[in-house]
């Protein structure tokens, strides 16, 4: 490979320029889902809250804290092999607020033993043990790696011997590369006899508005919303500008171009005819390299592909950055119709103890599983 050539005039841009980009696909089962989720949490003991570690602060879904109030939460950031973030960044970010956190590939079995673990010390610190067994949640946003999380896990947990995987431990959450897999909170799902550790997989939530078009080209490069959902030229187009901002150099797209750039148009001219290599010049299809070149980046598990993709992130700020941006995003979600929904079903509280506000049948059909639960 040809080393990229010095540019020292080179400048990336800072400022992303302005498309017209849908901001909402909040769906119909992701409001049915966190209705769901506030109805079970009486009987829920831990939240597992799946983040994709490219994209962490655009993969954070402050709803959740919304219906699932005062629960024992761990976060885990998936994806750890196609992400640069490092855990000091991280350390800061949760420290003000004591929060666990743990770096992982959701197909590898030794996180998976270790989350496990994890599990297992929040089961034994608990007087008297719940006699149900502990119950888990695994939530986040759309195609960040839950229903994988949940198939490891059980292999994991159900087999005595962490070397070996049992043919009768059989996947029991389907997955897929698109968002949108699972649509339904699933059944309880064992993921350990000793000590018994059950599991509900859920679907991914997504807000009901992200909070600019950055956020959203965010979770377009990690897979959270579908690939047709943003026009790829475009995406592409900011996957070069958070790049840039990495590494201005042009070392992290040298393979096409022998120097860095601002221009999406001359990088996508590079590949077609890095691609087109001693053939006949063929017409530029400016879609479809954006495609090849976004899928890179987005499924490729290669050091060479390993990036993040928010750009606060990217700066790396401190504690108090990370804080107030999620701070920031509660206050917009407080105003939304989805939360006033969530106020009205739940409390204010969460915790559904309000008597004055108007229950229906799958609420008084959740109470009285809740009780029964508890007796």
């Amino acid at each position: 490979m040809t080393p990229p050539k010095t540019n020292m005039s080179f400048v990336p841009r800072t400022v992303f320029p302005k498309y017209n980009i849908p901001l909402n696909n909040f769906k119909g089962h992701h409001q049915k889902a966190l209705s769901k989720f506030g109805h079970l949490a009486p009987q829920i003991d831990m939240i597992i809250e799946v983040r994709d570690c490219r994209a962490p602060l655009a993969t954070t879904n402050v709803l959740f804290d919304r219906v699932l109030v005062g629960k024992k939460k761990l976060i885990l950031y998936s994806k750890k092999d196609m992400s640069i973030l490092k855990t000091s960044v991280l350390d800061k970010w949760h420290k003000l607020k004591n929060e666990d956190y743990m770096f992982i590939d959701c197909r590898s079995r030794k996180d998976g033993k270790k989350i496990i673990n994890q599990i297992t010390k929040l089961y034994e610190s608990m007087d008297p043990p719940p006699p149900l067994g502990l119950r888990s949640m695994i939530i986040g946003m759309p195609n960040v790696g839950k229903s994988t999380l949940v198939n490891t896990l059980r292999q994991v947990g159900l087999n005595d011997d962490a070397g070996a995987i049992s043919s009768r431990v059989i996947k029991v959450a389907r997955t897929g590369n698109q968002p949108g897999v699972t649509r339904n909170t699933s059944e309880i799902i064992r993921l350990c006899r000793d000590p018994d550790i059950m599991v509900y997989d859920t679907p991914g939530v997504f807000m009901p508005t992200a909070k600019n078009a950055e956020t959203m080209l965010a979770l377009g490069l990690v897979g959270c919303i579908h690939d047709s959902f943003i026009d790829p030229v475009v995406l592409a187009d900011y996957l070069l500008f958070v790049l840039n901002l990495q590494d201005p150099s042009g070392k992290l797209y040298s393979e096409y171009i022998d120097h860095p750039t601002n221009d999406i148009y001359e990088l996508l001219d590079s590949i077609n005819a890095r691609r087109n290599k001693g053939k006949d010049k063929r017409r530029l299809d400016e879609d479809g390299l954006a495609m090849h070149w976004v899928s890179n980046w987005k499924n490729t598990k290669s050091k060479k592909y390993r990036g993040l993709f928010d750009v606060e992130a990217i700066k790396q700020g401190n504690e108090k950055t990370f804080s107030e941006i999620i701070e920031q995003e509660r206050e917009r979600m407080s105003e939304t119709n989805v939360q006033k929904r969530l106020t009205d079903r739940f409390g204010d509280d969460g915790t559904s103890t309000d008597k004055h506000r108007q229950r229906t049948a799958k609420d008084r059909e959740f109470d009285l599983r809740n009780r029964l639960f508890k007796l």
